[in-house]
């Protein structure tokens, strides 16, 4: 068995080490000035060399070459015997699988003991962070005053986990990722080194997947490498590692910018078919979508790691767009790539994202107006004779004959029914509003109910009425799912106009008066938070009433009045 790329072409020398010049000069100054201090704190990203430098500090200070500009020299017996992971005095401690206080106890009493070959006795510990709060305690004296052929070098990827007290001790050193500028061309010579040919192109596509790590780069060309080919382009690295091909991301991107939904949903479903990752093509999109965003703002090509051959086509798919669609787009596709990695997930978070990307079903406020202006002119249509009557008749000092009351009881409003309408003014300043609202939601419901908040960008609002806010959808599964979750929806709602409110779901067909007019809403109708003021009520309002006409129209009679 073969030893790993990664384990092969480790660091060895200070020199070694990719992307951390400044903590390679520093240490290698207090090597030269044997300032070499007893506690190290190696914080950073994966895979950027933290436990490879605290090897490589382990050899410097223990090696027997003379010059000390050599050291690490790689052959003398120490540095021998850490290279072979043989040295008793190098001791490596896992801080994940050791956490207990009992584990530090046991190392604390074996620190007093002399180093048995070396000058120094050196702990790295790795994944410092895991260690529990009691094991922390147990080592902090021992870290504060070691003794004097100890030193202790602990590695984390999350220093912020650490306490304080540990911090004030350790010398601590930053590791940063590593650019793909330097990851490619390491890759480049390591490739040269193993007798292959990789394209310059090829070796950017894996720098740029290793996010910064040199190890996830080189296990990535590992992989590659083991394919067999001795001749890697970058179609193959993408084939390889499961990608989608750059001419594919590249007519994506002008389909977004084309702005036409039916072309995007196309391409969407034919690079399912092919079996690509949604996961995997969805990071792709959204490198790419950064790379336009950082040539549309920033103006140079600096920037961004792209060949020469790719720059050009880069910058002019970058003009097609403003910089607010590429971040609109950057966002909903981060939620997308979020939501899928939830059980069962499908399609339906990427489909939604890009769809969110091309402002499909963007309600504002003049585009609520037609409809809601429809709903009034049919619910005035349908009303009866009696209901545009608004101006009541002058009520004399003396209380009316039980005839003329009917003009009192018409000074009431109206409780809403199916024939009914808001008031003209409240009506226009909810229309102006609605646009509002719903934005203010879906920012809301992306907390409260992210799953929800994808399933409301296919929504339209229709109308927000006496503590009633209607929303409509065009597919019946949509609807299902929203009534299921209509909870979390009335919540954000609250949360957004100050008030108790409840969401009413509407189908494709149905306006919110057809919603008023349901048994439901009939039967037990909401409080009006302004109910009117008790007046008599004549024969002739009584048969106006909805609940009043479907009994008479159900089981027969006639209204008297015994007023």
């Amino acid at each position: 068995m073969t030893d790993a790329l990664y384990l092969r072409y480790r660091p060895q020398t200070f020199e070694d080490v990719v992307g951390q010049k400044h903590v390679a000069e520093t240490l290698r100054n207090a090597l030269r000035q044997d300032r070499i201090g007893h506690a190290y704190l190696f914080t950073g990203p994966r895979g950027t060399g933290k436990t490879s430098t605290a090897r490589i500090l382990a050899k410097a200070v223990n090696c027997l070459a003379e010059d000390v500009n050599e050291r690490p020299d790689n052959v003398c017996p120490i540095c021998t015997a850490i290279n072979q992971g043989r040295l008793m005095d190098l001791i490596e401690i896992d801080a994940a699988s050791n956490t207990s206080v009992d584990d530090v106890r046991a190392l604390i009493d074996k620190v007093a003991f002399a180093p048995s070959e070396a000058r120094y006795k050196v702990y790295v510990i790795d994944e410092v962070h895991m260690l529990s709060t009691s094991a922390f305690n147990a080592l902090l004296k021992t870290l504060e005053e070691p003794p004097a052929h100890v030193i202790f070098i602990l590695a984390t990827t999350e220093p912020h986990k650490i306490p304080a007290t540990i911090l004030s001790r350790c010398q601590r050193f930053d590791f940063h990722r590593i650019s793909t500028q330097q990851i490619s061309e390491h890759l480049g010579e390591i490739a040269a080194r193993e007798g292959l040919s990789v394209t310059p192109e090829a070796l950017g596509i894996i720098a740029r997947s290793a996010t910064g790590s040199m190890r996830d780069a080189i296990s990535l060309l590992d992989q590659v490498a083991a394919y067999g080919h001795t001749e890697i382009d970058d179609e193959l690295v993408r084939d390889v590692l499961g990608m989608v091909s750059g001419l594919a991301i590249s007519d994506f991107v002008d389909a977004l910018a084309a702005g036409d939904p039916a072309e995007v949903l196309t391409k969407l479903h034919e690079l399912i078919d092919k079996g690509v990752e949604l996961s995997q093509f969805v990071n792709q999109l959204i490198d790419q979508l950064r790379t336009l965003l950082l040539l549309n703002v920033g103006k140079d090509p600096k920037l961004v790691d792209l060949p020469d051959s790719l720059l050009a086509q880069a910058q002019k798919q970058a003009a097609r767009f403003t910089a607010p669609q590429l971040l609109h787009a950057i966002r909903a596709l981060t939620e997308a790539g979020q939501a899928l990695k939830t059980p069962f997930a499908g399609y339906l978070p990427v489909e939604l994202a890009l769809l969110d990307a091309l402002n499909v079903g963007e309600m504002t406020a003049p585009a609520a107006q037609p409809a809601a202006a429809t709903s009034a002119s049919s619910a005035r249509t349908s009303a009866p004779p009696s209901a545009p009557a608004k101006k009541p008749a002058p009520q004399k000092s003396a209380r009316p004959a039980a005839k003329p009351a009917a003009p009192a009881a018409k000074k009431t409003p109206p409780r809403r029914t199916s024939g009914s309408t808001p008031p003209p003014a409240k009506t226009a300043r909810v229309e102006g509003e609605l646009g509002d609202v719903w934005r203010q939601l879906l920012r809301t419901m992306r907390r409260i109910n992210p799953k929800l908040q994808a399933l409301l960008r296919s929504g339209q609002p229709v109308a927000l009425e006496r503590g009633e806010f209607y929303v409509r959808f065009r597919y019946e599964f949509h609807q299902n799912q929203v009534r299921a979750s209509i909870d979390d929806l009335n919540r954000g709602l609250s949360e957004v106009l100050g008030r108790p409110m409840q969401a009413i779901v509407l189908g494709e067909d149905e306006s919110p008066s057809a919603a008023n007019d349901s048994p439901a809403a009939s039967d037990e109708p909401a409080a009006d938070p302004h109910p009117p003021k008790k007046t008599d009520v004549s024969a002739s309002s009584l048969a106006d009433h909805p609940v009043v006409r479907r009994a008479v129209d159900k089981w027969g009679g006639e209204i008297e009045n015994n007023g």
